[in-house]
């Protein structure tokens, strides 16, 4: 294999680990918040059960004191049928007591369907207790491992950009200019011609160029995409 290719061909091995650590990069942050998020809805669950309930309770508390009020009515009531002097006002005073019956049994209705709700939530909120402290463990366990990987990442980032400024001394400049151009332009600088084929753009090459190809006199870039051709025999 010509040496200028072994050269390009390692380079390009050092590029694409670089593009592949960049667009890892970019990856793990999203990665993070969204992990975050996750987390934080997972709480937000948990405190919205937990204002609901105290919701509940605070509306319970109010309905007995309703309850209350209406019972010290009809206490009140009672008291004055046994002063009332005229029919009339007894058969209206029954009537008030009656009234606030009524309401007493409509409170108690909504009291229980009220208890039915707390005792619903407060099953919910001691369920979402135990998973919560469980998942907020996992949570913090995956954000940790993908702020190490970035870490380690970014590390090896740097060591592949040094070995990369190193490495390209031992390339000539027209070569390096030219093989910059092609990697701005394609993304990737070399492919493999497999059978008669460039696999950077899978278009067939002419027969004279691989022919050259496969003696290996020369370095040569692909008609159709301009990259520079690796023959690989099998």
């Amino acid at each position: 294999m010509d040496s200028d290719i072994q050269l390009l061909l390692h380079l390009q091995e050092i590029d694409q680990e670089i593009s592949r650590i960049e667009k890892r990069l970019k990856e793990i942050p999203e990665e993070i918040e969204r992990l975050k998020k996750e987390k934080e809805d997972l709480v937000f669950r948990f405190e919205k059960v937990h204002t609901d309930l105290k919701r509940l309770e605070a509306l319970k508390r109010e309905k007995e004191l309703d309850i209350q009020t209406y019972e010290d009515r009809i206490q009140k009531i009672q008291e004055s049928l046994d002063r009332v002097r005229t029919n009339e006002e007894y058969k209206a005073l029954l009537r008030e007591k009656a009234q606030a019956e009524e309401m007493i049994m409509e409170i108690e209705d909504e009291i229980l369907a009220i208890m039915e709700d707390i005792e619903n939530l407060k099953k919910e909120e001691e369920e979402l207790k135990a998973v919560i402290e469980k998942e907020k463990e996992k949570y913090d366990q995956l954000i940790r491992e993908k702020e190490e990987e970035m870490a380690s990442l970014k590390a090896r980032l740097e060591e592949l950009r040094a070995e990369r400024e190193e490495f390209i001394k031992q390339i000539r400049p027209p070569l390096l200019s030219k093989y910059e151009l092609i990697r701005k332009k394609r993304g990737t600088a070399l492919a493999v011609v497999d059978s008669d084929t460039c696999t950077g753009c899978f278009l067939i090459i002419p027969p004279k160029i691989y022919s050259s190809l496969v003696k290996g006199q020369q370095l040569l870039t692909c008609p159709h995409c301009g990259r520079f051709l690796l023959y690989q025999s099998k």
